[in-house]
């Protein structure tokens, strides 16, 4: 198939797009994400990655239980640790934007052809993942949602990061609802069992910590 960005001459790029080296990934902790909404500090990619394999392994282990084996959550754990390495190079797109872009391209989505072109690895790595088990897909989503309703939550300043929040958590409850018609063997209820969990108790430790005596 020919790509899409030979198929419009606007598109074509003057040289061979870059692949993403692992060299690349040690800017992880420089490149910043949530540009479009405005936030107490900025989140790093790095943190967002690590963050998303964390809740990513810890709903695997829920959600599949006795179903899941280890290579299959060594394999989630790395695609969710990769996820969304393209930002090395490309940044982090507002959400917006990409349903805008989706909706005018359809299938001939640029971004995801250039992002196919930087980091094919990834590519191979979430259609092998599609191919086996699309479920496991599901809930690295899940995670990388969680991440971003807490940290938008606890970070974000003003009406539109509360309305950005408020619009996750909308999409949080749709993919759930999608995952119970799609793999109703599976406990995808432990995604939002798991996000109050974390809403609820995210700075019990630090604060247990910090008391002294019964007083902080």
């Amino acid at each position: 198939m020919q790509s899409i960005l030979h198929l419009n001459p606007l598109l074509e790029p003057p040289m061979t797009l870059p692949k993403l080296e692992i060299a690349d990934l040690a800017r992880a902790g420089h490149v910043t994400r949530w540009h479009s909404v405005r936030t107490s500090r900025n989140q790093t990619l790095a943190e967002h990655l690590f963050m998303v394999t964390r809740i990513a392994n810890h709903l695997a282990k829920d959600i599949f239980a006795g179903d899941l084996h280890d290579t299959a959550l060594l394999r989630i754990m790395e695609y969710a640790s990769l996820h969304d390495a393209p930002e090395l190079l490309m940044g982090d797109l507002p959400s917006p934007l990409k349903r805008h872009i989706e909706a005018i391209s359809g299938a001939a989505n640029p971004v995801r052809e250039i992002e196919r072109q930087i980091a094919p690895w990834l590519e191979e790595m979430r259609e092998e993942i599609r191919r086996h088990n699309p479920e496991h897909l599901v809930v690295v989503k899940l995670a990388d949602l969680i991440d971003a309703i807490l940290f938008i939550e606890h970070e974000g300043i003003g009406p539109h990061a509360r309305a950005v929040c408020s619009g996750l958590l909308e999409i949080f409850g749709r993919k759930i609802e999608e995952a119970n018609g799609s793999y109703p063997q599976y406990r995808w209820n432990m995604a939002r069992t798991l996000l109050d969990a974390l809403r609820q108790n995210n700075a019990a430790g630090q604060i247990a910590f910090e008391r002294v005596d019964g007083h902080a």
